[in-house]
């Protein structure tokens, strides 16, 4: 069952006024196809996010450190028969995402902490190797379960991809990836998180667009964003 995804590109974070993002996405709606999985609406994204022992990916985010990670799981419109284990490496505005399939027997396994789940991956995957071993030596446990609704567009040149996250909403306490009872904290209410990815260039005519709503590149993070009861209990 197991399948490696691999993607590396620049990404550029803006954080935008909901009137404004959903300007943006009817103007996106006229430029680009949508992802198959939004073509009526948004789909749903939930990741539960991992962290060492003493939060060391937390706390490099906030210190800004130019080359740092995050750890999650991953499933889409709450399906539990597709689950992502991600390593997703940043290097300023350069994005690598290293992206393993797992069981959902297995996912299962790791949101309880136990990272042995990966041994059965070791022979096929490199990815599995590597997670197995952040998540060893770090004492990686979860910590928090962000959901979103997302838009996604997307241009074949370049591997051209863009998002609109909205309704932004995290747990600190339930940490059930497939439980159906999260009760959430919002994160992002008036606001809306536009990602703009892609390898090699940006074409021009979508540059012309951003340009057009006057966007201000910023460096939000969904996973810090969702810590806001650890960050304040040690603010």
């Amino acid at each position: 069952m197991e399948k490696e995804l691999y993607s590396l590109r620049k990404e550029i974070k803006y954080v935008v006024p909901l009137g404004k993002a959903l300007a943006i996405r009817d103007r996106l709606d006229r430029l680009l196809e949508r992802d198959s999985h939004c073509m009526d609406g948004p789909y749903s994204v939930r990741s539960l996010y991992f962290d060492s022992v003493n939060n060391i990916d937390f706390a490099e985010k906030l210190a800004g450190v130019r080359d740092r990670k995050k750890v999650r799981l991953r499933i889409y419109d709450k399906d539990a028969s597709f689950c992502k284990l991600e390593i997703k490496q940043k290097s300023d505005d350069r994005q690598q995402k290293l992206s393993l399939i797992v069981s959902e027997s297995d996912a299962r396994e790791l949101a309880r902490g136990n990272s042995k789940a990966l041994h059965r991956y070791f022979d096929s995957s490199e990815t599995s190797r590597k997670a197995y071993g952040i998540m060893v030596q770090g004492q990686y446990r979860p910590v928090a379960q962000i959901e979103y609704d997302r838009l996604a567009y997307k241009y074949p040149l370049y591997d051209t991809r863009i998002t609109l996250d909205m309704n932004i909403r995290s747990s600190e306490s339930n940490l059930d990836l497939f439980s159906t009872e999260v009760c959430y904290t919002p994160v992002m209410r008036e606001n809306a998180v536009l990602e703009v990815k892609y390898s090699g260039k940006l074409m021009g005519f979508l540059s012309a667009v951003f340009a057009q709503f006057d966007l201000t590149q910023g460096t939000y993070s969904k996973y810090c964003a969702g810590r806001q009861i650890f960050y304040d209990f040690n603010d």
